[in-house]
């Protein structure tokens, strides 16, 4: 029988926990620094060396795209929590506060700097289905307003996920009074109609594969800019 506590055992261990210490400095580091912070950097917060930063992320990309994964997959987990509250109305709430305060991850701000892949969107399918369940409860008691959907609030949160890093040396008092605005504006009570009708999850899809792109072409660019040699007529 293989001891539960053997060599093995305590390898994968140890890389659990550089892999969560990895992904915790990443966090705060791109929050603070965005997506061109070093990954020295990341590392160095990280308490890593770069041999164990690459090993776990060969690249940049792979290191956000485990992040960004890690963000949705947080946010189903907090919408899964909010289905078992009594109350659908508080649940969803709770749903909302609890990831604005889980949300200094900078997660929007590195949307469209990396290749979205099938992962990224399977991730945000499970997601999408865990808030439209939330809604469609808090809807069905009266307390939601009609004519929002999961793409609304995964959209809204990213907004209010910038707002908490930009304003992350500020009082949290000022950042609950922001949410509290934002809740009772999706309240059913006085609704007025919306502009617009909302985006479907499919056109988020496309938009968020339309900005890798045109992100990573610029960056193709400005790195073929900065190969090309200069001439004497040239600043």
């Amino acid at each position: 029988m293989t001891p539960i506590h053997g060599p093995s055992n305590r390898r994968r261990a140890d890389a659990s926990h550089n892999d969560q210490r990895i992904l915790a400095a990443a966090r705060e580091v791109f929050t603070e620094l965005g997506p061109d912070a070093p990954m020295l950097v990341i590392a160095e917060r990280a308490g890593v060396g770069m041999g164990t930063l690459y090993r776990c992320y060969p690249s940049k990309d792979d290191l956000m795209r485990a992040l960004t994964i890690a963000t949705i997959e947080q946010t189903r987990q907090e919408a899964e929590t909010a289905l078992a509250a009594l109350d659908a109305w508080a649940g969803f709430t709770q749903f909302i506060h609890r990831c604005v305060e889980a949300g200094v991850d900078g997660s929007p701000r590195l949307t469209g700097t990396f290749e979205v892949t099938e992962e990224v969107l399977a991730a945000s399918k499970r997601a999408r289905e865990a808030i439209q369940a939330v809604l469609d409860r808090a809807r069905a008691e009266g307390g939601l307003r009609p004519d929002v959907n999961a793409a609304d609030i995964a959209l809204l949160l990213g907004v209010l996920r910038m707002q908490r890093a930009a304003d992350q040396h500020r009082s949290p008092d000022l950042r609950q009074r922001f949410v509290a605005i934002v809740l009772d504006g999706l309240r059913a009570a006085n609704a007025q109609p919306l502009p617009v009708p909302p985006w479907t999850w499919p056109v988020v899809e496309a938009a968020w594969r339309s900005l890798a792109k045109e992100c990573r072409a610029n960056q193709s660019n400005t790195l073929h800019t900065d190969l090309v040699p200069r001439g004497d007529h040239e600043p």
